[in-house]
């Protein structure tokens, strides 16, 4: 995702109201009692452990204490209990890529020119954000977006006003071409030093590089970050990845590491000369033909990426979404899009479907079949040690998120493993030591589930109940806030 410059007296209006929305999201909150959870099967994927007839005692947000019921021995005292009637407890997911901010793609006039925006609304953040929480989604981070409306949601999200998952987030990335509400492309470095001063004021905990960018600027978006303090990530093009990795970028995303420099000898030089046309949008597949994973550039790469723990959300449903972006109703039924906003859910489809608009029926049929190629390549970084995480790359998690799980199953993983990178990974992808886990003295993020998502991951979809920070919700109770928030028009 991508942006542009906000106007400067917004920018200035917004970073002064800056220290008062911190405020907000730091003001007290009246504390609940504490709560046993009990009788439930709990599910700790950080450390493969299944415990049947487990109980929770949560206070003020975190987890106070947790065992095993046995007989003859009596639970701990608490304010309130709650009987999870043997069914499934586990840590709430993390999805490390939720473009949350941002609005459906559309088209609108800049300068007397059509530019593509993706500025988003209160609105629509709100909506997505408690739909996202209702899939069982405690946590995300958004990898781009305007930064102000993301410190916006961040108060308010803190401070309890807005039900949904806890964010940390990116700014506007970096890149030439310009998208309203997601690009910067500042001239000189002079320029490039303001706006990642001005986004750090407002918050972003990474600086985000794109596709766009030159070899040179991304060595010089990476060094200006390092300097402010802050984390590079980057989604990379034609420079790349394993340049990237050697300047010390902390994350890649997106399964999409379509630089020929990762390629070899006449498939090399056969891409090149597919890439002459910047309009041909093949190569988001045809990479993926011509690659040898088993090649000196990608074992490099493998090797330095797991050295470095460089961290990496591949969101194989992006790769899925363009390959099958004529026959997504297959893939995602209308009946489950009610996690869009309706202005999104009208649009997503014509979007994807876009990318692609020039391909014929045999080149789909032919990006398609690189699907298992696609998914060896998550194989691969995670035998080789690269630490991954799920992300969706939508504006709300729901059957995104669940399709990432089940894509990343198929490339190989056990159910314990992609429970693991939703849960634990995703927390350590985002630096909190303190989540993604059913442990004593954790944050009280978890999910309870009618089914068991080691037999199944689909049973995910039996979420009913959302614990984040020691509140509560109930799935229906925050799908009925949906509606006041549906009537939007942009």
């Amino acid at each position: 995702m991508k942006t542009l410059h906000v106007k400067k007296s917004v920018a200035l209006c917004l970073m002064a109201l800056w220290p008062a929305l911190q405020a907000l999201a730091q003001a007290p909150v009246e504390q609940a009692p504490s709560v046993l959870y009990h009788n439930a099967t709990l599910l700790n994927p950080a450390t493969e452990q299944l415990v049947q007839d487990g109980w929770l005692l949560v206070k003020e947000g975190r987890i106070l204490q947790m065992g095993q019921q046995q007989a003859n021995t009596k639970l701990p005292e608490a304010g309130k209990t709650v009987d999870i009637n043997d069914q499934y407890l586990m840590p709430g997911l993390i999805d490390v890529h939720l473009h949350l901010t941002a609005g459906p793609h559309r088209a609108q006039m800049q300068d007397g020119q059509p530019v593509i925006s993706v500025k988003g609304h209160s609105e629509l953040t709100r909506y997505h954000a408690i739909s996202t929480l209702a899939t069982g989604v405690t946590t995300a981070f958004s990898p781009a977006g305007e930064p102000e409306a993301n410190a916006e949601y961040v108060a308010q999200q803190q401070a309890g006003h807005w039900p949904g998952p806890k964010l940390k987030y990116a700014g506007f990335v970096f890149e030439p071409t310009p998208v309203l509400g997601g690009s910067v492309y500042p001239k000189d470095e002079a320029s490039w030093r303001a706006e990642i001063a001005r986004q750090k004021q407002l918050g972003v905990h990474y600086i985000k590089l794109y596709a766009g960018l030159s070899k040179d600027e991304v060595a010089l978006g990476v060094r200006l970050a390092k300097e402010a303090g802050l984390k590079t990530l980057a989604h990379l093009d034609s420079v790349s990845w394993q340049y990237a990795a050697d300047l010390g970028i902390d994350m890649l995303t997106h399964a999409l590491p379509t630089s020929a420099e990762l390629l070899t000898g006449d498939t090399k030089q056969a891409y090149l000369l597919e890439r002459k046309n910047p309009y041909d949008s093949r190569y988001l597949y045809r990479w993926f033909d011509y690659v040898d994973y088993d090649s000196e550039p990608m074992q490099k790469l493998f090797s330095t990426l797991a050295r470095q723990q460089t961290r990496v959300d591949l969101t194989l449903v992006a790769n899925e979404l363009f390959y099958f972006g004529r026959d997504l109703n297959s893939l995602y039924p209308e009946e489950n899009m009610w996690v869009f906003h309706p202005e999104n859910r009208s649009r997503w489809r014509a979007f994807f479907a876009a990318l692609s608009y020039d391909w014929s029926k045999e080149d789909f049929a032919a990006a398609q079949r690189q699907m298992p190629k696609v998914k060896q390549l998550l194989k691969r970084l995670y035998d080789a040690g690269v630490p991954l995480a799920i992300g969706t790359d939508l504006s709300a998690s729901g059957p995104f998120y669940l399709r990432e799980l089940l894509l990343t199953q198929q490339a190989g993983l056990t159910h314990w493993q992609v429970l693991k990178l939703a849960t634990s990974g995703g927390a350590e992808h985002l630096g909190l030591t303190d989540h993604g886990q059913l442990k004593t003295g954790y944050v009280a993020d978890f999910i309870v589930l009618g089914g068991n998502p080691l037999k199944d991951l689909n049973a995910l979809n039996t979420v009913h109940t959302v614990v984040q920070q020691g509140k509560a919700w109930s799935v229906d109770e925050l799908k009925a806030q949906l509606s006041s928030l549906s009537k939007l028009k942009l």
